[in-house]
């Protein structure tokens, strides 16, 4: 990385950002473009569980070749400096190259799929996974080979690059983004469903 003062190595919080945040994105090998999607994803410390159609681009291209990168990334705020190279952004971002273990079976799609459900429906109200669902889907387990992380925000004192003045930046916070902890306390009631 070439930033250094933007390294994010604080593991527990890279590893509570990755569990409440939502999409991220699949970049896969293709031609003649790299291929590259949204998609909601589990992150167990070691892998993110994602899935897809199995008659998709997105798995054939992993059938191609299971090596992939995956990047997460949340907006925080608007900076305003009076220079025009002062205008940023604050942000947090991880990026992780992983290998896929593909799973197919209905068997092995319906226990990722728990797995994954987890992180969505911790209060397991949900009645279970049918097979024709299981059937029209292929589970990737990414497990991550490297992975790095980058944050920007003021109040870890990160301004300028180095060797440059520290800029006055103004601070304009983006409404909080769409994430787990952002969900009423409703969305996990496990008798939600109960007498319908």
């Amino acid at each position: 990385m070439r930033r250094t003062d933007l390294a994010w190595t604080d593991w527990p919080a890279i590893e509570a950002f990755l569990k409440n945040e939502l999409i991220c994105r699949v970049a896969v090998h293709d031609a003649p473009y790299p291929y590259i999607t949204a998609q909601s994803f589990t992150f167990t410390g070691d892998a993110f569980l994602i899935h897809s159609s199995r008659f998709g681009k997105l798995a054939a291209a992993i059938r191609a070749n299971p090596l992939v990168t995956i990047e997460v990334d949340r907006p925080v705020a608007l900076l305003k400096a009076p220079k025009g190279q002062n205008t940023s952004l604050e942000y947090f971002s991880v990026i992780a190259r992983c290998e896929v273990r593909l799973r197919d079976s209905t068997e092995a799609v319906r226990a990722h799929q728990y797995q994954a459900l987890d992180k969505f429906r911790p209060e397991k109200d949900y009645t279970p996974i049918e097979d024709g669902a299981a059937s029209q889907i292929v589970a990737y387990r990414c497990e991550i080979r490297e992975m790095s992380a980058k944050k920007r925000i003021l109040a870890d004192g990160q301004y300028s690059p180095p060797g440059q003045p520290r800029a006055p930046y103004l601070r304009y916070p983006f409404q909080s983004g769409a994430t787990l902890s952002g969900l009423p306390p409703e969305a996990f009631d496990s008798h939600r469903f109960a007498g319908k």
